[in-house]
């Protein structure tokens, strides 16, 4: 009697070992051009790795959504209000109301108000609009790396990492 196998994709370790080769991806990618903080980047594998290919595309896409959005908005901010303090709350709180009543794509609403926040903190700490688009520039890069990083990975595994249902014919209690 032949006894059924076991999924490889076991949850935790599935989703463990594609951190960890996604990240290690971006990682060696983006030292290899000379980026030595690669931090979004392996954020975004960690945020869009999802057990289900479809899941991980459509992480994919709120991510970047989401990051453009707030990238946007934030620098909007800081061209109409230039590097104040007090419009960071505002241009957060505006991020928000675009992507929960425009997008209405839940799954990463938090990004955009986060990043509003990263690309405003760049342009109000360095008194300049360069700094901001610097960093606005520099995340959505990362992202869309690190989130296709992911959706690659999870293809690979839904490739691989699975085992095959019993031939045709076949019963797996036999």
């Amino acid at each position: 009697m032949e006894q059924e196998q076991p999924s490889v994709e076991l949850s935790g370790v599935g989703y463990a070992t594609r951190i960890l080769i996604g990240t290690t991806i971006v990682a060696l990618l983006l030292r290899a051009v000379g980026d030595a903080s690669p931090l979004w980047a392996m954020i975004s594998v960690v945020v869009v790795s999802e057990p289900q290919l479809g899941t991980a595309v459509l992480a994919f896409w709120s991510r970047l959504l989401n990051t453009l959005i707030g990238c946007l908005i934030g620098l909007a901010c800081l061209a109409v209000a230039g590097p104040a303090f007090w419009a960071l709350p505002l241009g957060m709180s505006l991020a928000v109301l675009v992507c929960t009543y425009l997008v209405r794509v839940p799954l990463s609403w938090k990004i955009a108000p986060v990043t509003v926040a990263l690309v405003m903190a760049a342009g109000i700490s360095g008194h300049s609009a360069t700094a901001a688009l610097d960093t606005a520039l520099r995340r959505t890069g990362e992202v869309i790396l690190g989130s296709a990083v992911a959706v690659s990975v999870a293809w690979v595994a839904s490739r691989r990492w699975t085992v095959a249902p019993p031939a045709s014919g076949q019963d797996a209690s036999e």
